[in-house]
């Protein structure tokens, strides 16, 4: 009696870089269209992988999300990349894994600023559920088993950043919107108003799609900037140096999933 496939895990990076990062880390790898995704097939340590590069922004990302998944029937969904940091106590090259997921562009638009509603659901009136996309508990606790211990390398010393600690891991929120955050004001807007330790452009709306196809989606973002006034100058120079750090924690995490 032969035994059955394991289903894989969808992962999608929103650039090249970010993609390239995860698939030099495959073996037995493959290539096949879905729709029209090109997608790489694979084992990430040992582990059956889809890999897509999904394009930048909520529009592109989210279409990617179920394609991906449900033509391999997949079992999670990851998203890994970079992002922005916005907790003060974070630097570039830390590791943050999404423990709740909002799209804080999306909600009701006034002179006092804006009011989340969860996606999907008019805009208008009260506020009728939750606004973020929550990973489980358990789920939470068996990635937070499987990271604990790693140790993640150093960035290279040309790039010209004083080297205070090693970087690091931290759980906590990511927010998505479809804006490049270059500024501190809001930087700082989104640290209060959602407690977000990094902002970035498609997990959130990756969440969204996760869910309706019910799958778990798990995000896994390397800081590349610190979101403020440096952010467009910082961005291009940190991009290919950290990509490969959040590779290194999907490559521990995809065990859990």
């Amino acid at each position: 009696m032969s035994a059955i496939p394991e289903r894989p895990i969808a992962l999608l990076s929103p650039l090249v870089e970010e993609r390239d990062a995860l698939l030099q880390r495959l073996t037995d790898v493959g290539t096949q269209a879905v729709g029209i995704l090109q997608v790489a097939t694979g084992k990430l340590e040992g582990h059956s992988i889809v890999l897509a590069e999904s394009g930048v922004g909520k529009v592109a990302s989210a279409p990617s999300a179920p394609q991906s998944a449900t033509s391999e029937d997949s079992r999670a969904i990851g998203v890994c990349g970079v992002a922005g940091g916005i907790d003060p106590e974070l630097a570039i090259g830390d590791v943050v894994i999404a423990d709740r997921l909002i799209q804080h562009d999306y909600g009701h638009l006034t002179n006092q600023g804006i009011r989340n509603f969860r996606p999907g659901v008019p805009p208008i009136g009260d506020a009728r559920d939750r606004i973020a996309f929550d990973l489980s508990p358990e789920l939470l606790m068996r990635i937070g088993g499987v990271v604990k211990d790693v140790g993640l390398p150093a960035l290279p010393p040309d790039l010209g950043i004083p080297t205070q600690r090693p970087p690091r891991i931290a759980f906590g929120p990511i927010v998505s919107g479809d804006q490049f955050i270059n500024s501190e004001h809001v930087r700082e807007r989104l640290r209060r108003d959602y407690a977000a330790l990094a902002v970035e452009m498609e997990g959130a709306a990756v969440a969204q799609a996760a869910e309706l196809i019910g799958v778990p989606c798990i995000v896994i973002r390397s800081l590349s900037d610190l979101a403020g006034a440096e952010s467009h100058l910082d961005f291009p120079k940190f991009l290919r140096a950290v990509a490969p750090t959040a590779a290194e924690v999907v490559a521990r995490v995809v065990s859990v999933l």
